[in-house]
């Protein structure tokens, strides 16, 4: 998949530079010679047609990160170009060619250890991206660089406006080398999970403006909200922001303060469990233990729960015991009810639907609920969404704390950190994905590809620009605006209700 000069010269002002123009320019340029990428970018601009475009978009993906970043081990497209890729050191080196070259993408994960990213921090090509996750990365042992003393300060990476900080404390003998390239940060993410900081020379940097908060890996003690809480009313106009809400430090204490995790002590895992297990659909990701009562929830990676004596609840499906397994999350069910599939509904089954998982997001997360699963991560997906015997809506909770930057084999709407402080944003944002899918028959984030930290990606990606149910059919525009309200949190869940029926 080869481009001229002049298309690569486009690309890296459309994605980089943000330039609409260039991207129009580009789209008739690629069309003019037949490219499957100037259809893409056309349909993009357009209104409709998104299930092309998502077949487009898939198989375009991988023939694009060959071709124009080779370095990269994953790449995600926004509307048709690149928005994001993975470097990891470790697995795939720079060539000198790679690093002369712009880089016609805006954001980079990278993944190992915090010396083995300098060369890319380094790379000319590197002053284009606004974006940079070392979320993934490992801070350099304080033993490194004592030999021969330490290398000359980064260069300022002038168009960097976001930084996801590392784990673990930055050594002091580094800090000198990494802060004069980040003085153009505005905002920084970190996780509040054990082995994140947010140290002093990270908020001296002198643009920084906004802290955002993000679920870590595994629990922590509650010190990088402390002192992010500092920060924010140490001076004026410093905001934090939590799963995608600004809030001021009275809001962040109302939050977190009550669901800070870390109180009940973890299960050792059952590393000797054996289960034979049967998938409940072609595509499902929940499986079912052959000749026993329960369902795992997850498979690629174990999450951290603790078992949890959860009480019956008419909305949820009753769970008896939920225990940290080697491979997976098991639950031992009572009546575990019908998963429901990925099928268009007409829009008085799918208004239905909606209301009914509102009702039961609400009464098993609201605030006046019992405290069932205090303290705990929860992702819930569609696998998780069941249907009772009597035609009520049921959940079946997946509990972990690896829905973070790093989570692992996320169902298909996870990633959405649900009732982790109770936020009715990640609520709303759930119902109104859901209620897109059983519009318009079409998944409205497709996971099942990639690491995790794509599907991270992915999701914020379609969260910032969502897809609406009139680009599937012109037929659905009266739900248009109650789905991208709900998308975007922007409304309260009994507004989002009425909006509902009223469309």
């Amino acid at each position: 998949m080869a481009f001229t000069d002049r298309e690569l010269e486009l690309m890296l002002a459309a994605t980089t530079a943000g330039d609409e123009a260039a991207r129009e320019v580009l789209a008739d340029a690629l069309l003019e010679r037949g490219h499957p990428l100037g259809e893409l970018l056309r349909l993009e601009a357009g209104a409709g047609g998104l299930p092309r475009r998502l077949t487009l978009e898939r198989e375009l993906r991988e023939p694009l990160r060959a071709a124009l970043l080779p370095w990269a081990l994953e790449l995600e497209l926004d509307r048709g170009l690149p928005a994001w890729a993975l470097c990891m050191p470790q697995a795939r080196a720079l060539r000198q060619a790679e690093v002369d070259e712009g880089w016609p993408v805006p954001a980079v994960t990278v993944a190992g250890e915090l010396r083995e990213a300098m060369p890319l921090l380094r790379s000319p090509a590197a002053r284009g991206l606004r974006e940079l996750d070392l979320s993934p990365v490992w801070a350099t042992s304080q033993y490194t660089m004592r030999v021969g003393g330490p290398p000359p300060p980064l260069e300022v990476l002038p168009a960097l406006k976001t930084l996801a900080l590392p784990q673990g404390e930055v050594p002091e003998h580094w800090v000198p080398v990494l802060a004069p390239g980040l003085a153009s940060v505005q905002e920084v993410v970190v996780g509040i999970g054990a082995n994140f900081s947010l140290p002093d020379w990270v908020l001296a940097l002198p643009r920084l403006a906004r802290v955002r908060l993000v679920p870590g890996r595994e629990p922590a003690d509650g010190a990088v909200v402390d002192t992010a809480l500092a920060w924010s009313e140490a001076g004026p106009g410093r905001a934090l922001e939590w799963l995608g809400e600004t809030l001021d430090a009275r809001g962040v204490r109302q939050a977190l303060r009550p669901a800070l995790p870390g109180e009940v002590v973890a299960l050792p895992e059952e590393a000797h469990l054996r289960a034979e297990l049967e998938p409940e659909g072609p595509s499902s990701r929940v499986f079912r233990v052959s000749g026993a009562p329960m369902v795992v929830l997850r498979t690629e990676d174990a999450p951290a729960a603790d078992l949890v004596r959860a009480p019956r609840h008419p909305l949820l499906v009753g769970v008896k015991g939920l225990v940290r397994i080697r491979r997976g999350l098991f639950a031992e069910l009572d009546a575990p009810g019908a998963p429901l599939g990925l099928s268009r509904l007409t829009p008085p089954a799918a208004v239905r639907l909606a209301t009914q998982l509102l009702e039961a997001l609400e009464a098993w997360w609201s605030t006046a609920a019992p405290d069932v699963l205090s303290g705990e991560w929860v992702g819930l997906g569609r696998d998780q969404v069941r249907r009772r015997d009597d035609g009520r809506l049921a959940l079946v909770p997946t509990l972990t704390r690896r829905v973070g930057p790093d989570a692992h084999a996320l169902p298909e709407l996870a990633g959405v950190p649900l009732a982790w402080g109770r936020t009715s944003t990640m609520v709303l944002r759930l119902a109104g994905a859901l209620l897109f899918e059983w519009l318009t028959g079409v998944p409205f984030l497709d996971s099942a590809d990639g690491s995790a930290l794509a599907v991270h990606r992915r999701l914020s990606l379609r969260l910032a620009r969502p897809p609406l149910p009139s680009a599937v059919d012109p037929a659905l525009a009266p739900f248009d605006e109650a789905v991208a309200l709900a998308l975007s949190g922007q409304t309260s869940l009994a507004q989002w209700r009425e909006r509902l029926h009223l469309a």
